[in-house]
């Protein structure tokens, strides 16, 4: 069956990612305990930071490299894919946003931010109600547009975001009724 967008992902470029940040964090510890000592008098606050960060660092060093031989080794792969009759998505790293949908029960694709959590959301909303949660956000190189597009042309009675980077903004109940009250919406 022909798609109309697939993008690919195996995990070694999260691993690769995640032994950068370990060498960041560990280049931060190093710069706390070379440049801290000459920002401060108080050497015991600074004494108690440093046998805190001396614990922190080594924990720390061990969950991103850990994560990231475990990525290197399992090296799946994410798939977002668009055919003409299934949206279909399937990241490894969280199992339980992984799905298949026909495109005909697509009724909207929602990108959404939550004022409580500062998050970024995008949800395909079904024709039931039901939303499944894209995580495209975090993938390098994921082409919106071309996503948009081939789910429109899969089925044009989809609604997308009219720019790729166009959130609504998600706030509480009792915030609505308070900016209601206010007269801001």
């Amino acid at each position: 069956m022909k798609n109309y967008f697939l993008f690919t992902r195996k995990q070694r470029s999260s691993a690769l990612l995640l032994i950068f940040n370990a060498g960041v964090a560990l280049l931060l510890y190093l710069a706390a305990h070379k440049y801290l000592p000459d920002l401060t008098s108080d050497k015991a606050a600074l004494i108690q930071l440093l046998d805190v960060l001396d614990i922190a660092i080594w924990v720390v060093e061990v969950i991103l490299l850990g994560l990231a031989l475990w990525f290197w080794i399992e090296n799946k792969q994410v798939r977002v894919c668009v055919t003409p009759t299934t949206l279909s998505y399937f990241d490894p790293t969280f199992t339980d946003v992984s799905w298949e949908v026909d495109i005909c029960d697509i009724a909207e694709l929602k990108q959404v931010s939550d004022t409580r959590q500062e998050f970024f959301s995008n949800l395909i909303v079904l024709k039931n109600g039901e939303q499944k949660q894209l995580m495209y956000g975090n993938y390098h190189g994921f082409d919106r547009r071309a996503f948009f597009d081939a789910l429109v042309l899969a089925n044009p009675n989809i609604i997308v975001p009219e720019s790729i980077y166009s959130y609504k903004i998600q706030r509480p109940s009792w915030a609505k009724r308070i900016r209601k009250k206010l007269g801001l919406d």
